[in-house]
């Protein structure tokens, strides 16, 4: 893990603002290849609550741009954490690193510090890499965005529905 602050978060958040650069390299790790069903749904219902919330009309594009680029602006937190994993761990260092993510931050919540995980933060791994001087092999998993919430920001109040955990966990007791 690496934690900016201070002027290492803005130039950080600049490097992440700049035009995207012919043959810039994707992901270290694939995106999913379709969201299809259930996922689909979630991720459809979760995107018009937070763009409602921000007060943005379905089908807008001009907006919703707008609110995509709130990711790469690091949603205005002062800190942002990257997680990496070693590149000879595969996907199971990234794996790894989603237990750490969780432990980080229920930790930052119960100390009163608002955080957010953001996959589109490794969407551009070699720009981390170069910003943050992180060693070629270190795969970026994810960032983290921290710091105290700003409760007057719609994007604040917003809240995602859960699973009913009936749906979502299959128990066997035989």
């Amino acid at each position: 893990m690496v934690i900016t602050r201070g002027a290492a978060t803005e130039r950080f958040r600049e490097a992440l603002l700049a035009p995207v650069l012919p043959g810039e390299p994707g992901p270290d790790f694939d995106w999913p290849k379709e969201y299809q069903g259930v996922y689909l749904e979630r991720r459809r219902e979760c995107g018009l609550a937070l763009y409602e919330a921000v007060g943005l009309e379905r089908g807008d594009r001009e907006g919703s741009a707008r609110q995509a680029r709130e990711n790469l602006r690091l949603f205005g937190a002062p800190h942002a954490a990257i997680i990496t994993t070693d590149a000879k761990l595969g996907t199971y260092g990234a794996v790894d690193c989603g237990g750490y993510i969780a432990a980080f931050m229920l930790a930052a919540t119960s100390l009163g510090v608002a955080s957010i995980a953001q996959a589109s933060l490794a969407s551009r791994p070699q720009r981390v890499r170069d910003a943050l001087g992180l060693a070629a092999d270190r795969k970026v998993v994810c960032g983290i965005s921290f710091g105290y919430a700003d409760p007057k920001h719609p994007a604040n109040g917003f809240r995602t529905d859960r699973a009913d955990p009936k749906v979502a966990v299959t128990l066997l007791d035989r």
